[in-house]
């Protein structure tokens, strides 16, 4: 079990002796695939919801975090050192980073800008890809981006390419997040709900802090 997702699946399989169904609802998921796409290692779990399997399984964050260590919680206690070393592999791990509220974000140049309205621990992984958290409002990017979903912007790529997802300023709108197509003489922004209209701006009209930077991964439940 040399992965995240092997080790949630041996949980759901050997301990729990549960169904993928009855996993998510238990972890309160009404998308049954979130676990599906969990054991294949195709996306990561928060910290919360690490906890969470953690607690159900009577296993050890440790052990589900790197596959070393006690498995159950129930084990004989290692020597106090242990605890020194399973904090040293969450601190590699994990990121604590802020989390803003994409309604009240600066301008580009002061981007983020705000006061942060959460925090939230991320693999490093993810952080190294995308240092900045945004907290979404809106269900203009529904149904792949709901609703109070976390989603890391890169700030340091900024280059379009056509079909991708950005955080984008917009003038009287501010930061939002669109799928943008690229043309010769324009971009249009599209929403992934179709009951929003697609917005189309011409090269000579954009500033140069239009572009925000590039949605890198993206956290929510379903």
């Amino acid at each position: 079990m040399s992965t995240l997702g092997e080790r949630i699946r041996y949980i759901r399989e050997e301990i729990l002796k549960l169904n993928q169904a009855d996993f998510a609802n238990s972890l309160g998921f009404s998308r049954v695939a979130t676990i599906s796409d969990y054991e294949k290692d195709k996306r990561s779990p928060d910290i919360t919801i690490l906890r969470k399997i953690a607690n159900i399984g009577s296993v050890t964050l440790e052990w589900i975090l790197t596959g070393s260590g006690n498995i159950s919680v129930y084990e004989p206690a290692r020597p106090a050192v242990s605890n020194e070393v399973s904090s040293s592999v969450y601190s590699h791990n994990f990121v604590e980073v802020n989390v803003y509220d994409i309604s009240s974000a600066g301008d580009p140049k002061n981007f983020p800008g705000a006061e942060p309205v959460d925090r939230a621990f991320i693999p490093k992984a993810d952080y190294e890809k995308g240092p900045v958290a945004i907290r979404v409002k809106g269900d203009a990017m529904s149904p792949n981006i709901l609703d109070g979903a976390t989603v890391g912007v890169d700030i340091r790529d900024r280059r379009l390419v056509s079909g991708g997802l950005y955080a984008i300023w917009l003038n009287f709108e501010g930061v939002t997040i669109k799928r943008v197509f690229v043309y010769p003489d324009r971009v249009v922004l599209k929403s992934d709900n179709p009951t929003f209209p697609e917005t189309a701006v011409y090269n000579v009209n954009r500033s140069e802090e239009f572009i925000i930077g590039k949605v890198v991964w993206v956290y929510q439940r379903y």
